[in-house]
């Protein structure tokens, strides 16, 4: 889809880069001093921020932390939680809500108009919320590191699991497959990705969000002359970190067969 942009002032831009019923993503900047919502929580879908320049500080009802770039954060259902840029400089980050429960239509204020109840964002409830402790938050788990691959696992909870992946020019690519029961979604951050999708060749360059569908035939490549860097976002995840797990400490075919089994993915 094409960005729309929701908000672009001095201060802050946020605009919509992806929304599907599985997941809704907006691009955020926010300079020194800005902040997200009041502290709330929300009853049926994760929140979740991947942050891209500057230091993100997010508010919990055990405390604060601060993230630098590459880091993500996983908020579960009725987990209380806020965000906001407490500097030096600029800040700007990504912005996951899944599933997507009409949050690009909420943001641009048209929710009313298709649903009859509130968009699933609620001050905290009395007594606090569910523990802190679940939130997932850092850098992320190394699940490969080759000269022509690496893959970090950034959270692997049943709404959303999420990684980062590195590819080398020519480097292995998966097979055409579908996933049955759950959509994926990429960003490239680094370099140009080729996808293969029902058919149709997709030119990728830095900066592009692909949703795919589930059971859509897809596939990808590395056809340019520098490394590329994308997320691979699964919605919901299926046991996306178990696969990426399994997938990467096979030793043999059978091995191989045998995660790929395991997880929600047909050969097409």
């Amino acid at each position: 889809m094409e960005t729309i942009v929701v908000t672009d002032t001095p201060k802050r831009t946020v605009s919509i880069r992806l929304a599907s019923d599985e997941l809704v993503v907006t691009e955020t900047r926010y300079q020194v001093g800005e902040r997200g919502p009041d502290l709330h929580v929300h009853h049926q879908h994760v929140d979740c921020l991947y942050v891209l320049e500057g230091a993100l500080t997010l508010s919990l009802d055990d405390g604060e932390r601060t993230l630098g770039p590459k880091s993500f954060v996983l908020v579960p259902p009725d987990v209380v939680h806020t965000f906001r840029n407490d500097g030096p400089g600029e800040l700007r980050y990504f912005n996951f809500h899944a599933p997507g429960l009409g949050f690009d239509r909420y943001l641009r204020g048209l929710y009313d108009e298709e649903f009859a109840t509130p968009f699933d964002q609620h001050p905290p409830p009395e007594g606090g919320g569910r523990d802190p402790g679940l939130v997932i938050a850092g850098t992320g788990e190394l699940i490969a590191e080759r000269p022509s691959l690496g893959v970090v696992l950034f959270a692997d909870a049943p709404e959303l699991g999420i990684s980062s992946s590195l590819g080398a020019p020519g480097g292995p690519s998966p097979p055409p497959h579908i996933h049955p029961r759950h959509a994926e979604s990429f960003h490239v951050l680094e370099g140009e990705m080729t996808f293969a999708v029902d058919g149709s060749e997709i030119h990728a360059p830095a900066g592009t969000w692909l949703h795919v569908p589930p059971r859509t035939v897809h596939s990808f490549s590395f056809p340019g002359e520098d490394d590329v860097r994308f997320l691979s976002v699964h919605t919901p995840s299926c046991g996306w970190g178990d696969f990426l797990r399994a997938l990467h400490s096979a030793r043999d075919d059978a091995e191989l067969a045998a995660a790929r089994a395991a997880f929600d993915q047909e050969s097409a």
